[in-house]
């Protein structure tokens, strides 16, 4: 599981910020919210602009860089300071093993420097295109062998797949099982899966697993209706029947409604819950972003809590404006960061940093501004 981030010069972020996933001493939640003495995630509020989806990107950031292969994505490094580069430090707690991953990234988009530990060990030092590696065979690698513009440790596991080293397959796996979720774009980034479309992933999903885990979740928690979908295999014929009229909602002693029609919120809903059943089953993380978009704050309580009682090996971080998720039946402290935005960029704010009481109401203390990330329209901001 993910335990640190540390990273700098990232878009609107430009002094060093950490996100840190170690949980205090506090014993709310602790039995749900937290596994292996690791927070299972952790969300991020603020004003718009301030750069919560910002600090959620520096987190699935990695995932783009190993699996998806950004090349010259010079806009990610702060246009707010003239420095050079930008880095970033993961750090994992893998197999009861600590596992530090760095890397340097230039305005240019070259690698000018990569590291990975295991227990303080080093594995791994790559400066721009020369590496020494103690994972592979070959112990040394010069600038015919290192892209200057790729993480060489993407190479290494395509070329070997971390043969003989279990704990580092482990924490692969566990990044290839991870998704980022942007429910305002429709946008799905998953490892495993070619397309970024989150439509096309649900019905992927679909195709592969059927309805069954979906509708035991809508009968576990009383919702009001099911789903059918016929699968494109059992069709003679695809010509007149798309995905949109394929998937419908069923509801009691009411006309089916194809997926096409039906609300936009449980339209988000279906799209995101392939994603939180398999999370929760398989592990990894899970990033959504616009997490309060179009579902209704009873249901956004709903989903996280339910992630955080079934899952073990999971984290959801998350980007929301729903105020009413900010309690500590749901929350804890340690797991809940404040987003602002001044004239050195982004920061963030833990809210446990303030030592609120269990008793306490975080939402309150929140709109009140005990831990900043409140935007000040209409009043004097001097």
């Amino acid at each position: 599981m993910l335990t640190k981030v540390r990273f700098k010069n990232f878009k609107s972020f430009v002094n060093e910020v950490v996100i840190n996933l170690e949980p205090t001493k506090s014993e709310i939640l602790k039995d749900t919210n937290i596994y292996n003495d690791v927070l299972k995630g952790c969300c991020f509020y603020g004003s718009n602009a301030s750069g919560k989806t910002n600090a959620l990107n520096a987190i699935t950031l990695l995932l783009d860089m190993l699996f998806k292969n950004i090349v010259n994505n010079v806009q990610l490094i702060t246009i707010f300071n003239n420095e050079r580069y930008m880095y970033f430090e993961y750090t994992f707690l893998i197999d009861n093993k600590e596992i530090v991953y760095y890397f340097e990234i230039s305005r240019e988009w070259k690698i000018l420097k990569e590291t990975l530990t295991i227990d303080g060990i080093n594995k791994m030092c790559r400066l721009v295109n020369s590496c020494e590696s103690f994972i592979t065979d070959k112990k040394d690698y010069g600038k015919d062998d290192v892209n200057e513009n790729i993480l060489f440790l993407r190479t290494i596991y395509f070329n070997t797949g971390f043969s003989g080293y279990d704990e580092l397959i482990h924490w692969f796996d566990f990044l290839k099982n991870s998704m980022y979720i942007n429910l305002a774009k429709g946008k799905i980034v998953n490892p495993r899966e070619e397309n970024d479309n989150i439509k096309a992933y649900l019905e992927n999903y679909l195709n592969k697993y059927g309805t069954d885990d979906i509708n035991a979740f809508f009968i576990e928690f009383n919702f009001p209706y099911s789903i059918d979908y016929i699968k494109t295999q059992m069709l003679e014929s695809t010509i007149f029947s798309t995905f949109d009229t394929r998937l419908k909602f069923i509801r009691k002693n009411m006309a089916d409604i194809p997926y096409f029609m039906e609300s936009a919120g449980n339209i988000i809903l279906l799209n995101i819950l392939p994603s939180i059943l398999t999370i929760v089953k398989t592990g990894g993380i899970l990033a959504i972003d616009e997490f309060s978009s179009g579902l209704h704050n009873k249901l956004e309580e709903l989903l996280i809590e339910y992630v955080f009682k079934h899952s073990k090996n999971c984290q959801l971080f998350f980007v929301s404006h729903s105020t009413n998720l900010l309690k500590t039946s749901l929350l804890r402290p340690d797991q809940i960061y404040s987003v602002d935005f001044d004239e050195h960029g982004s920061f963030l704010r833990k809210f446990s940093d303030e030592k609120p009481r269990e008793s306490q109401n975080l939402e309150k203390m929140y709109l009140s501004g005990a831990f900043g990330g409140i935007p000040l329209y209409g009043k004097n901001q001097d």
